[in-house]
């Protein structure tokens, strides 16, 4: 069973090489921004840009459905309140069509309790609570990436 945390877990080998490799590691990434407020999504995005980043950005659960076939990502940034299909059903979506080990970083204005979203079916995952800082995004995305590459 997953770990009930949605912290990324840090294999201690790995800790000592990451520490010591270059902080380019996550760079050129693909990462889906799906987020419906148009200056988030915007704000988000540029700042993962920014930071190395390839980034596609879909205003509702669908089109992040047709974006995760035509070209998978490294990671997901998730809104929950989305037009057409949910964060959560998103999720669940992913997570049943085969992106079990899909990095997902939930940014939302609820909190996971306000969900029906398990901490299981997020894994790997995290839940931050807006407002969220874009240099705080990045870092999160940072993190999981760097495990992940």
């Amino acid at each position: 069973m997953p770990p009930t945390i949605l912290q990324p877990l840090q294999d201690p080998a790995r800790a000592t090489q990451r520490s010591d490799a270059p902080a380019q590691l996550h760079r050129g990434s693909r990462v889906l921004l799906v987020e419906d407020e148009p200056l988030t999504a915007e704000v988000f995005a540029r700042a993962l840009a920014r930071d190395g980043h390839r980034v596609d950005v879909a205003r509702d659960g669908l089109q992040a459905l047709r974006r995760m076939q035509d070209n998978a990502p490294s990671l997901v940034v998730l809104d929950m309140s989305l037009p057409a299909v949910s964060g959560a059903e998103l999720v669940r979506r992913l997570r049943a069509d085969g992106h079990a080990r899909l990095p997902i970083v939930v940014v939302s204005g609820s909190s996971r309790a306000e969900t029906d979203l398990g901490a299981a079916e997020l894994w790997p995952g995290i839940w931050l609570t807006k407002p969220v800082k874009p240099r705080h995004l990045v870092s999160v995305v940072r993190e999981f990436l760097g495990d992940a590459e």
